[in-house]
């Protein structure tokens, strides 16, 4: 039999049938745009946080900890010459205690010197760093964190920039001026940046800390890749009780979470897949009980037994290709109307062509197998027997 003559029938016997194959067909739909959405927003979800964790020193850095007796200038430059260490730099930080809303509130001094700052913070530039002012601390001028300049409950500003902003620190009063008000940014691997008051280096050690060390150096690697060797030779130069760590590793274990959390999104939707299969196998089923007449005449008249099972196999995917046509359209138009808040944007599905492939070929596949039961029955029946089935 030739294919316009299996089309042919496979259409005919859908229009006779119009209510259970446009019931299938919306089933097959519902599952389409489910399995899409939900690998759009898993392949959405995957890029989110790997361009989050780059911003977040995650991807290239070792970090080493040491808050006594700390680190000097001297260990920086040692670190700063190990292999695959493109650079490194200090960062000095000492809890302090500000004025805020309904009283007061502590706060993580940090000093970096100034060229230092956006790697410390996560960004590409100190461009948009701060919602007014400048993003550089200089001298006494500090840049501050929204939670210390910005009220959440009032939606209100606690302080202004070229404001006087008294920090205890140790027991004693240090004054310092607001030079810029920082944008909301959150946590940065290992600080947050909201509750932090940036200052500059030489006048954190001259008016804050009496000893210049640093609590933490960040060393910035060239090959991410290199990041447990680069660890070991630190742990065998910094001082003792230095915690050296990477964020690679964790990077590592939260790739997997975020891939397993994408398989499980899949998963859950593939169950409606299977769902849908189920529907077309009990579709088809009924649809050869029904005419098992049919199936006598067509084979008395030189139908073989795989023209018969071609003719249902294509009844199962024109059903699972119209419903998958009306799915992937609806998971398009919907897409920009679905979104999760994460990382501080909001996760859109992000429908590539080979999700839409996916989405498509899935449940075609499943349905036309699922079909495939009930059709090999028809395709098997005697003819002479089908003509006398009432």
């Amino acid at each position: 039999m030739r294919a316009p003559d299996c089309a042919h029938y496979a259409f005919r016997g859908l229009s006779e049938r119009k209510g259970r194959s446009a019931g299938a067909a919306v089933g097959v739909a519902i599952a389409v745009s489910a399995l899409t959405l939900a690998l759009g927003l898993g392949e959405a979800f995957q890029i989110a946080f790997t361009e989050y964790l780059g911003r977040t020193l995650a991807a290239n850095s070792v970090i080493v900890l040491n808050s006594a007796p700390g680190l000097t200038d001297a260990d920086v430059a040692l670190f700063r010459q190990l292999p695959h260490v493109k650079d490194a730099f200090g960062v000095a930080t000492a809890q302090a205690v500000v004025a805020a809303a309904g009283g007061y509130r502590t706060a993580t001094v940090i000093a970096a010197q100034p060229e230092y700052l956006p790697e410390l913070v996560g960004l590409a530039s100190l461009e948009g760093f701060v919602e007014e002012g400048s993003p550089t601390p200089s001298g006494l001028g500090v840049v501050v964190g929204t939670n210390l300049w910005f009220d959440q409950n009032t939606r209100s500003k606690l302080h202004e920039v070229g404001e006087t902003l008294s920090l205890q620190v140790g027991g004693r009063e240090v004054n310092v001026v607001i030079a810029g008000l920082a944008r909301q940014y959150g946590f940065r691997t290992w600080m947050s940046v909201d509750d932090s008051v940036f200052m500059d280096t030489e006048a954190f050690f001259a008016y804050v800390s009496g000893r210049r060390v640093y609590q933490a150096v960040i060393l910035l690697l060239d090959d991410p890749s290199a990041a447990q060797a680069v660890i070991d030779e630190v742990r065998a130069l910094a001082p003792p009780r230095s915690n050296v760590f990477s964020p690679v590793a964790m990077v590592a274990q939260l790739g997997v979470f975020v891939n397993s959390l994408s398989a499980f999104l899949a998963f859950i939707s593939i169950l409606s897949v299977g769902i849908t299969a189920l529907w077309i196998f009990d579709s088809t089923a009924i649809s050869v009980v029904q005419r098992v007449k049919e199936i006598g005449i067509l084979k008395a008249v030189g139908f073989s037994s795989r023209d018969v099972l071609a003719i249902f196999l294509a009844e199962a995917a024109l059903v699972s290709l119209i419903g998958g046509v009306a799915g992937l359209a609806f998971s398009l138009a919907s897409s920009r109307l679905v979104s999760i808040p994460l990382f501080m944007v909001r996760l859109t599905p992000r429908l590539t062509p080979q999700i839409l492939a996916v989405s498509l070929l899935a449940p075609l596949a499943a349905n036309v197998a699922a079909a495939a039961v009930p059709a090999r029955a028809a395709a098997r029946l005697d003819p002479v027997k089908a003509l006398r089935y009432e």
